[in-house]
């Protein structure tokens, strides 16, 4: 695998270097709790976002224009062991599965697959873009052979970046999946006054206190000290939920080939945060995993879009 950057076509007479355009750069920590992890800087003259090589090729940081779309945890990135509560990142994508989402006995919560490190198969950045390709793989020796290759790509001066996942069974016997992807929006794209959308069939609240708060659903207020989380189950029409900000002019979009989605949204103060999170089943008891056969696979899409308004 090269990961030199590639020039094509008539553009090569009007730039010096293709990084002009847009680039793809790897980089690894060398200090502070994040120490060692391997990390992929892209840049497309509209959008700038951070890919983590150490987990599963997940959006660590994403920027429009200048202007920070995701939400940073105060645990920021950490490469050390630990529980789930003092090791979320957040980040603007955060992948979970296979094995499980939210908490189930035995798992760790959301799953594993987001600790598995990436191998990168391909890079390119040139005039019509970056792609970048990746294998995960989530093994066990007497259990499961699950290759998850993920695509993530974004054209030049494209305001999009959009993830392909295709996830095989390369073991001899049905194997049980999940996923849910955890995407993250925070300050200044959230905040008062910015609104949450989407066509929903069905939107259910996850715990007697979201239904208590059920008509505020959709809006993001001020932050609250140690305000209560919220969380709510929709079945959307056309796999797509946006937040809107008028006071910064934006709109963020999160449309997938899942129709399911949770909402996160949490009002608390340092972690002021709003999840839109496709997903291919509900949480708690009402997890239900697919199987794939021997050879089969499924292909999920998640595409993040920002724009001006």
């Amino acid at each position: 695998m090269s990961n030199k950057p590639r020039v094509k076509g008539a553009p090569v007479r009007k730039i010096g270097s293709p990084e002009q355009l847009c680039m793809a750069q790897r980089v690894q920590v060398t200090d502070g709790r994040g120490n060692g992890a391997r990390q992929i800087y892209v840049a497309n003259g509209r959008l700038n976002f951070v890919l983590s090589e150490s987990n599963a090729l997940d959006i660590l940081r994403l920027w429009h224009g200048g202007v920070n779309v995701g939400f940073v945890s105060r645990n920021g990135l950490y490469t050390a062991q630990a529980d789930f509560l003092s090791s979320f990142p957040a980040g603007m994508l955060y992948t979970c599965g296979l094995d499980a989402i939210g908490g189930v006995e035995g798992h760790p919560i959301h799953g594993r697959i987001h600790s598995i490190p990436a191998q990168v198969r391909e890079l390119t950045a040139d005039e019509n873009g970056v792609r970048i390709v990746a294998e995960v793989r989530d093994t066990a020796l007497f259990g499961q052979n699950l290759v998850l290759t993920r695509t993530v790509s974004t054209g030049v001066c494209s305001d999009e970046v959009r993830v392909e996942d295709r996830l095989e069974n390369r073991a001899f016997r049905d194997e049980k999946y999940c996923m849910l992807y955890h995407v993250n929006v925070g300050y200044p794209m959230v905040d008062a006054g910015a609104k949450i959308s989407g066509r929903f069939v069905e939107s259910r609240p996850r715990t007697p206190w979201a239904e208590h708060e059920m008509a505020k659903m959709l809006d993001v207020e001020p932050p609250k000290d140690n305000a209560e989380e919220t969380c709510y189950f929709h079945m959307t029409k056309d796999g797509r939920m946006s937040i809107e900000n008028a006071a910064i002019g934006k709109r963020f979009t999160v449309e997938s080939s899942l129709r399911r989605f949770v909402q996160w949204k949490s009002r608390a103060s340092g972690d002021y945060v709003v999840g839109l999170e496709p997903c291919t089943c509900w949480l708690d008891g009402e997890l239900r995993h697919s199987v794939l056969k021997p050879g089969e696979s499924v292909v999920n899409t998640v595409v993040l879009r920002t724009e001006d308004i």
